[in-house]
């Protein structure tokens, strides 16, 4: 009889098991506490994705900004072409018909 416990015995190693089971459960609602809820969750991963969407329809907006700028600037581009070459080039057209008729009449 020696081998089993005694009573006093059993009664500590049953406190001192269930201290340990309370500690661990203490724990594990310490860490609970700081889990977040599955609504937060989700209204967070809205926020993200209005916050992304948002982002997107900015850069869709500045794309389709910049296109038209590029169109824009093509467009003056040609007009300088045009507009040089009405400065430059026509009034030398002028002056060799001028040139041309009055060698004629000659």
């Amino acid at each position: 009889m020696a081998d089993e416990p005694t009573p006093w015995e059993l009664h500590r190693t049953v406190e001192a098991l269930r201290r340990t089971v309370e500690t661990g459960f203490n724990a594990l609602n310490t860490r609970l506490d700081r889990v977040v809820t599955n609504d937060l969750f989700q209204a967070h991963q809205a926020a993200v994705q209005r916050q992304f969407d948002d982002h997107e329809s900015e850069i869709a907006a500045l794309k389709a900004e910049r296109d038209a700028e590029k169109a824009q600037r093509a467009g003056d581009r040609k007009l300088i072409v045009t507009a040089v070459f009405t400065a430059f080039v026509s009034p030398l057209v002028i002056l060799l018909i001028q040139l041309w008729l009055t060698s004629k009449g000659s």
